[in-house]
């Protein structure tokens, strides 16, 4: 019997021991799982929820760019998780990015499922993980949904993650000796792993994996089990959720470190006991007594080692082997002590993590009470620890407005309802008011409900009061900017218009919050626009203010305003807007365009009246020059005809007397000596032949002063003011015979050849003294280019090139006379040419030119016989006016 009790309690001793080892065992594989994942969850949800937080800062989408840049460096600054965070417009052109690792890369991503998902369905997104090619490192990539002052969605927030912190999760899990631990996401992929680097790290897709069935069987997240596990060996492995991302995190013990404690503790307790039943049957009965006695002392240990107390331990003094089994037995109990203070140390480490966190964390128990509360909670709500732990939370911290509800909703928790998020109000210990922004996940217990609820929470009152702050000073600017008089906006570097006032809302027919994010393309006219986009670029470039007239369309109406431009510059110097104040002047505009053209015009009515009042001067003067010659030409007339009648009958008696001469020589060839001393003295032979040339030479000369005085008369035409068929022959004719003298040779200047190619014309009808005197000036100017260009001459280029006049006549189409003048002289330059038949312009030297000789000729030939009068000339290669006129007037 003795034997049969030692081997019975032997047994039922390592049946409880084991029994009790395997379950403490399993129940700290489950526990550490469960805070490892909660690590790992509440870091991600820290890491999203502060980018959800920025997301909900509503009016984000119609802040300019500075200020989105930096509450998105201030994110980045938060946690250097943020690998890389950038705003998307409405369009998925990024707005803002910032990166404090790698260059910043801009492309559109409104194909992409993270803009489709996010902005088109409105939801959260989350990426699976994928692998970044340069550092080999996973990422996530979270967005979310921005929204702009009227609570629409109008953008995108989204972050690169980095999955480093996983490594140092779970490198610092402690799993025996030889225990593995392993994340796995959603698409069965394994994105972190114990023992390796993220160097060295190999990413492997367990769809294939056969445990791979059990890891995601709902059996697995109730308690550990037995199984072969990912380095193929038989594992005690306990599997917990990550909600937040739907991944698992595995903590995996090989069975041979799990069982080892067991078995040694078998070995011993067998050889203990075989040591026992032979020093029973040796001593029998009597030592039988001494024997079951210790025993009594192992059932009080087991039984207060099964309450918990690892502290308990067997002393028996025995020199039998009881004492080896009580070492042995205490040994056991000191390994199970060392397990879990490792998990001690587990949770300790877990407690320090979310003391140090800068958010807020609250755990409570599934009734509300509280079991954590960390630094970032005593800091934000004066209370400590002690004075809040195990009491319901809204008993301190709710408003008693919300306190049944809370109750009643903390009465109905289910596990479908986290995690979740949400704002509350929390009263501190000085009655004051915090506004956090919460997100909760649960642990569940072995039966699947929730056993813990862990609250992160980030105080968000100072954001709010500054967001408050901000919308006050827009609205008080804008009071200010909408009461003034005139046009006042402001616009980015791109052109988007940030702010208007109620005068821009009013010319334009447009509201403020319509017209953000337009720009001058899409109210104005395209050459509108570019102008005042160019003016725009000049503020930016220079960075200094200008001032500019500009004109834009209004009500199908242009008016004009003085814009007054200016800079404004970031706290690095760089210009990030511009802000313009425009003054309608279109009145005062009108005003100075009326009378700059009251101006001009009497200005212009000055200038006819001087150039008429010069004409009528100058027309004056060749009338008086014309009555002139002609009284000239009529007193020269008189005398020359009875010259010119009396040299007939002068001849006739000069011829009877020198017949009579003739014959008393004939007959008396003796004279008188006084006679023939005055033959002798006369020379009367000579003075015969002499007086009959005299006698021609006069009449020559008087033939020749006949011819001259027509020529005046004909020149000055007095008799011909109207209209009248001339020959245009003889009108060139007299103007050459009364400039013969300027071109004959004299010493002064060598001779100017005049070259005549007339054609057969007909009889012109015209102004005859007007056409005349535009003949004589266009001659008289060839004869001054040519002397003034001889003057510059050597008389070798003089002989090369003697000055001549060329003067031609043409019928066209029997219905025009066409005269050329040309000469050979230096030409003249365009600019010359140009100017030429303008009043009071002339290149002579002052006192020998008025300027309104080829204006008048102009007027003459264009105005009086509806005529052309052209100049071709080129410098250094002459000078040829080109005179049509019409031979009937009337014939165009």
């Amino acid at each position: 019997m003795g034997i049969l009790s030692v081997l019975s309690t032997g047994g039922i001793l390592l049946y409880l021991s084991f029994n009790y080892h395997f379950q403490q065992s399993r129940k700290l594989q489950k526990e550490l799982s469960q805070i490892t994942a909660s690590q790992i969850n509440n870091y991600l949800d820290d890491l999203h929820g502060r980018l959800s937080y920025l997301a909900r800062v509503r009016g984000i989408t119609n802040y300019s760019p500075q200020i989105q840049q930096s509450l998105l460096e201030g994110l980045i600054r938060h946690n250097d998780a943020y690998e890389f965070v950038s705003i998307l417009d409405s369009k998925g052109n990024p707005v803002v990015a910032v990166s404090p690792s790698e260059q910043v890369k801009y492309k559109n991503l409104a194909d992409s499922s993270l803009f489709t998902r996010t902005f088109k369905q409105q939801e959260e997104y989350i990426s699976p993980v994928e692998i970044n090619p340069t550092t080999g490192i996973p990422m996530i990539t979270l967005a979310v949904p921005i929204r702009n002052l009227e609570d629409r969605v109008d953008g995108v927030l989204f972050a690169k993650i980095n999955l480093s912190f996983l490594w140092f999760v779970v490198s610092q899990t402690e799993v025996g000796k030889t225990g593995h631990v392993y994340v796995v996401d959603e698409k069965n992929f394994l994105i972190a792993e114990k023992g390796s680097t993220q160097n060295n790290f190999q990413r492997q897709n367990l769809s294939q994996n056969p445990l791979l069935g059990y890891l995601k069987s709902n059996k697995s997240y109730q308690k550990p089990h037995v199984y072969r596990g990912l380095k193929d060996v038989k594992v005690l492995g306990a599997t917990a959720p990550i909600p937040s991302l739907g991944w698992n995190l595995v903590v995996e013990l090989p069975l041979t470190e799990a069982y080892a404690p067991i078995h040694s503790m078998v070995k011993r307790t067998v050889e203990a006991l075989i040591a026992v039943i032979i020093a029973a049957i040796a001593a029998g009965f009597i030592l039988s007594q001494r024997i079951v006695s210790p025993f009594k002392f192992f059932t009080s240990a087991a039984t207060q080692i099964s309450e918990g107390n690892f502290d308990t331990q067997v002393n028996i003094t025995s020199p039998y082997e009881l004492s080896v089994l009580a070492t042995t037995f205490n040994q056991m109990t000191a390994q199970v002590q060392e397990l879990f203070h490792k998990v001690e140390i587990e949770r300790n480490f877990a407690a320090a993590t979310l003391e140090i966190a800068g958010a807020l964390v609250v755990v409570l128990d599934s009734q509300g009470r509280i079991i954590r509360f960390n630094k970032a909670c005593e800091k934000t709500t004066k209370y400590n620890f002690q004075e809040v732990q195990g009491k319901c939370f809204w008993q301190l911290f709710l408003s008693s407005e919300t306190v049944e509800a809370e109750k009643f909703l903390s009465g109905d928790l289910q596990v479908s309802s986290f995690p979740k998020k949400y704002e509350s109000y929390w009263l501190t210990k000085d009655g004051k008011q915090r506004l956090i922004a919460w997100s909760d996940t649960v642990l569940l217990n072995e039966e699947g409900t929730i056993e813990y609820i862990i609250s992160t929470g980030i105080d968000i009152t100072e954001q709010q009061e500054a967001e408050k702050a901000l919308r006050e000073s827009e609205e008080r600017l804008q009071a200010i900017l909408d009461n003034s008089p005139e046009v006042i906006y402001i616009k980015d570097i791109e052109g988007r218009y940030l702010l208007i006032n109620r005068q821009f809302e009013h010319l334009f027919d447009l509201i403020n919050e319509k017209i953000k994010g337009k720009n001058d393309y899409d109210i104005h006219p395209e050459e509108v626009a570019n102008k005042l986009r160019e003016n725009d670029r000049i503020v930016i470039k220079t960075g200094i203010p200008m001032q500019w007239e500009e004109t834009v369309k209004v009500n199908d109406t242009f008016q004009t305003y003085i814009s007054s431009k200016f800079p404004f510059y970031d706290t690095s110097g760089n210009v990030y807007a511009i802000c313009g104040i425009s003054t309608d002047i279109s009145d005062r505009k009108q005003a100075e365009e009326e009378l700059l053209q009251a101006k001009e015009q009497a200005e212009n009515a000055l200038q006819n009246f001087r150039q008429a009042q010069n004409q009528l001067i100058q027309a004056e003067k060749m009338s008086s020059l014309g009555q002139l010659v002609a009284g000239v030409a009529h007193e020269i007339n008189n005398p020359v005809n009875f010259i010119y009648g009396n040299l007939t009958h002068t001849e006739n008696y000069t011829n009877d007397l020198l017949k009579l001469v003739k014959l008393y020589q004939k007959y008396y060839p003796n004279p008188h000596p006084e006679i023939a001393n005055l033959i002798e003295e006369i020379d009367l032979e000579f003075l015969v032949e002499d007086f009959l040339k005299i006698i021609d030479s006069i009449k020559v000369g008087t033939n020749r002063i006949r011819k001259i005085v027509l020529s005046l008369r004909n020149f000055s035409r007095l008799d011909e003011a109207e209209m009248k068929e001339v020959n245009i022959h003889e009108g060139l004719d007299n103007s050459l015979l009364i400039l013969q003298s300027r071109l004959k040779s004299k010493p002064s200047h060598p001779e100017i050849k005049v070259i005549k190619d007339y054609s057969q014309l007909p009889v012109v009808e015209c102004y005859a003294g007007q056409l005349n005197q535009v003949f004589l000036n266009i001659l008289t100017n060839a004869i001054d280019a040519l002397d003034d260009y001889n003057s510059q001459r050597s008389q070798e280029e003089i002989n090369a090139n003697p000055s001549q006049i060329t003067i031609k006549t043409e019928l066209v189409d029997s219905q025009k006379v066409v005269i050329l003048i040309a000469d050979n002289g230096p030409g003249m330059t365009k600019a010359v040419k140009e100017r030429l038949f303008n009043p009071f312009f002339t290149t002579k030297p002052v006192g020998k030119g008025t300027g309104l000789g080829l204006s008048i000729s102009y007027q003459i030939v264009v105005e009086k016989h509806s005529g052309s009068l052209e100049c071709v000339s080129q410098l250094g290669k002459g000078t040829e006016f080109w005179i049509k006129i019409p031979v009937r007037q009337g014939i165009k």
